[in-house]
């Protein structure tokens, strides 16, 4: 391949029971699953999986993010944070900068029909209860004030929990990474002539691959969605299919569509994989077996494109040496 337009990829991660994105909850004390097909599968929004993956590149990463999502510098030739995820720059009196980001992401969707469990959570405190604010009678506030003191405060509270396989989709505009432009006018308002384009930031090819090769080491290790401290899932790939692009395309995220019963549809994969060939895209395979339910019917329709399996983190490496090798355009 000559050069890089676009990376995508799909993954599968299998988790053990896990509320990896709460849902604003029906009040009181439950924190709910967000979850989507009439409550019968859990998902974790595409917000929350593009702040993972955020948090996996800046601690691979030290010292690469200049600023904050709340309030970006806009310097895309020397900000990860501004260039990769892009930002809204809000200036006043002139309107705002914007920049759209090279990374699209999908929600993580549970692709499994599971039952939900509840986990009660009791939190012992050493402080004692506060007193009750209603008056109380003589009697009351003698038999009461010992009690009281030494009674030590518990709250209580629910977590909605699913193990399941989840789907997430990926995509890296690989030849926008660090580069900008603007269009040109001569004149204003309705009089305004188009003059064409003005390169405002394009930084060198192998500060791109550097950049791209540290989205794709993240994906290895994305882990920082909600709740991580009481039940830790990682989300990073178990099986996933990759594919490198001459041209720009959302083509692959199609792939490893799973039935309700944890079976990937290997009739659509099989017909993703084809348009993938037809364009000459480069394509990757990484392999955990007991994910899915049909293992071997997945290994064979993989094979027919001459697609052999390998561990997830050997397969992303393969990915990225042939990014880091990649020809100048």
């Amino acid at each position: 391949m000559t050069h890089i337009k676009g990376i995508s990829m799909v993954w599968l991660s299998k988790t053990d029971l896990s509320n990896l994105n709460a849902g604003e909850g029906g009040g009181g004390n439950v924190t709910e699953l967000k979850t989507y097909d009439n409550g019968r599968k859990p998902y974790a929004s595409g917000q929350s999986v593009r702040h993972a993956l955020r948090e996996a590149i800046e601690r691979n990463n030290p010292g690469v993010f200049l600023c904050t999502p709340e309030s970006p510098c806009g310097d895309i030739e020397n900000c990860w944070l501004c260039d990769l995820f892009g930002f809204l720059h809000p200036k006043l009196d002139e309107g705002f900068n914007r920049r759209w980001s090279p990374i699209k992401v999908t929600p993580a969707l549970g692709q499994i029909t599971n039952d939900i469990v509840t986990d009660l959570l009791i939190r012992m405190s050493d402080k004692p209860k506060p007193k009750t604010r209603r008056r109380q009678t003589d009697n009351e506030q003698e038999s009461s004030a010992n009690e009281e003191q030494s009674t030590r405060d518990q709250r209580m509270a629910y977590v909605e929990m699913m193990s399941n396989v989840y789907r997430i989709g990926f995509s890296l505009d690989y030849a926008n990474i660090g580069f900008a432009k603007k269009a040109k006018y001569d004149g204003i308002g309705n009089k305004a002539e188009f003059k064409g384009w003005e390169e405002l930031t394009n930084i060198s090819q192998d500060e791109r691959k550097k950049r791209a090769v540290a989205v794709i080491e993240a994906i290895g290790g994305i882990a920082d969605f909600a709740k991580q401290a009481r039940n830790a899932a990682s989300l990073s790939p178990d099986i996933f299919i990759a594919s490198i692009h001459s041209r720009y395309s959302h083509r692959t995220l199609r792939s490893l569509e799973c039935d309700d019963d944890g079976k990937v549809n290997t009739d659509t994969l099989e017909i993703i994989l084809e348009d993938l060939k037809d364009v000459g895209a480069e394509l990757f395979f990484g392999f955990t077996p007991g994910v899915v339910k049909n293992d071997d019917e997945l290994l064979d329709t993989v094979k027919k494109f001459g697609l052999e399996k390998a561990n997830p983190i050997r397969a992303l490496k393969n990915l990225s040496e042939v990014v880091q090798n990649a020809s100048q355009e």
